[in-house]
């Protein structure tokens, strides 16, 4: 008898937390600001209020001290993934994050904790053998291959979980349209992910070398919408220089443009907002290449410019380095503070990194095709999110602690790194804090450059530094393309 009347009790107390996170979702579909303000409906732009604090739609709940733990990978160069912190040290990213953590901790009596994971597969090789086992081992895990785990059933989806509400602003909503699939919500991207804005890439620019070259001001040409592909070309030729004199561009000469070809070169389509994997009208994903005049444009200006009589681009990854004995990726960082590029592309985890640099940088958006486009788009490459294993026991609570978390990345973290670390502490101007304001409100995806890298990017990008015969490597390549993407389309189609 007592065993039936705490089942019963046990039924009550689950439907209640389901009734609370859905009925509050109802009820108000917007969420609480204390006080009220105005937000922008895209989640992806910031917002200027910095008096205004989001409160997300939760139920008061109690867990009892439940150990909540998350699988991430250890920071490095590509990336911020750290969850949790376990003190103060007076850096700004640092302590939000852990006034975030303890203010969660508090309100619903849960211990918060990470697991480190240095190596990218050994991250991904522990999350599937644990679902596999059916082991109760995390409650959620930061991943670079999110989309892959999901669609291939490893993970409960946002839709799976009850208080998740994504309509909200702290979600990057056009990320996460991209990433939904089928009229299936597959990732769903928040604040919590500092990874978002880690991996936003924008162009910074030597200002010294701006001034003695008597070039047009970037900041006005921004402005102006002026700033675009062709603006950016005719400038990176005007800081060319053969140095030393001898006759031959090598790593301390001075280019227009330092990066990875990787990096750099599928910049200029996503720039244009153009994405090269794209949706059906039954919102599968679909090739957007057999035909696109504007893509085939833009492939052969690029072609023509980075690879035409004029070598202004060094690319760490092709060029031979011999001056620099740094991690490639470090080398034309190396080189911007030496004086030896004019442009520097970077992803925002990396601007500060130039914090010692003695000459003056500002930074701006990558340009626009042309004046037309009516507005910037910045490419993002490398985003973590968080994903929850389907052998989650409680997926409600999972889906509060995430919610919770999410709006207080809000209140907390975003500003932080977005107010505090890049436009005050790391910029070097009024104008430089301006644009990463548009940057980071023009965020968007390409699947092709990112989760379709290794096929899509890879092929475009080759014929760009090769013979550029775009047409005819389309129509070459384009079956053994669409086949990845009909296997993902498959597995979505599993799923339902």
């Amino acid at each position: 008898m007592l065993k039936k009347i705490f089942m019963a009790l046990l039924v009550f107390l689950v439907l209640a937390l389901l009734s609370a996170c859905s009925g509050n979702t109802q009820m108000n579909p917007e969420s609480k600001k204390e006080p009220a303000g105005t937000t922008d409906s895209d989640s992806n732009e910031t917002s200027d209020n910095k008096n205004e604090r989001f409160t997300p739609n939760l139920p008061e709940v109690d867990f009892g001290g439940y150990e909540f733990r998350a699988l991430v990978p250890v920071n490095n160069a590509y990336g911020s993934y750290t969850f949790d912190v376990e003190e103060e040290n007076g850096d700004n990213l640092n302590d939000a994050i852990y006034k975030r953590n303890r203010y969660i901790e508090d309100k619903y009596n849960v211990i918060l904790k990470q697991t480190e994971i240095a190596d990218f597969w050994p991250l991904i090789d522990m999350f599937k053998k644990s679902v596999m086992s059916g082991s109760d081992d995390f409650d959620v895990s930061t991943q670079n291959r999110s989309l892959n785990l999901a669609t291939q059933g490893y993970c409960l989806l946002p839709d799976d979980l009850p208080c998740i509400d994504m309509t909200q602003p702290w979600y990057a909503h056009d990320l996460n349209e991209t990433y939904r699939i089928g009229n299936k919500n597959f990732i769903a991207y928040s604040d919590e992910c500092m990874s978002v804005y880690d991996a936003v890439i924008a162009l910074c620019f030597n200002k010294t070398l701006l001034r003695e070259l008597g070039l047009e001001n970037p900041y006005e040409l921004v402005r102006n919408g002026t700033w675009t592909h062709d603006k950016f070309f005719d400038m990176c030729r005007a800081a060319v220089s053969d140095l030393n004199g001898d006759g031959k561009m090598t790593d301390t000469d001075r280019y227009g443009i330092l990066s990875q070809f990787d990096e750099f070169l599928g910049n200029f389509w996503v720039a244009a907002g153009i994405k090269t994997v794209g949706k059906d009208p039954d919102d599968m994903l679909t090739l957007n290449l057999a035909g696109n005049e504007p893509l085939l444009s833009i492939l052969d200006k690029t072609r023509q410019n980075v690879y035409g009589d004029q070598k202004i681009f060094f690319d760490t990854y092709k060029d031979k380095v011999t001056s620099f004995q740094l991690d490639l990726v470090d080398v034309s960082h190396m080189q911007f503070e030496n004086n030896l590029g004019l442009f520097l592309t970077a992803k925002m985890v990396r601007i500060p990194h130039l914090r010692t640099m003695e000459a003056d940088f500002g930074i701006v958006p990558f340009p626009k095709a042309d004046e037309d486009q009516n507005r910037y788009y910045a490419a993002i490459n490398g985003a973590w999110p968080k994903i929850v294993p389907n052998t989650a026991p409680n997926p409600e609570r999972t889906s509060i602690i995430l919610e919770a978390l999410a709006a207080e990345s809000k209140n907390l973290t975003i500003p932080a790194f977005t107010e505090i670390c890049l436009k005050t502490k790391y910029a070097r101007d009024e104008e430089s804090q301006e644009m990463i304001t548009i940057i980071l409100n023009s965020v968007t995806e390409d699947l092709g450059t990112t989760i379709f890298w290794d096929s899509v990017k890879a092929g475009l990008l080759a014929e760009v530094m090769g013979k550029g015969n775009f047409v005819s490597v389309i129509e070459k390549r384009s079956a053994s393309w669409e086949k990845l993407l009909n296997e993902m389309n498959g597995a979505v189609d599993d799923l339902k």
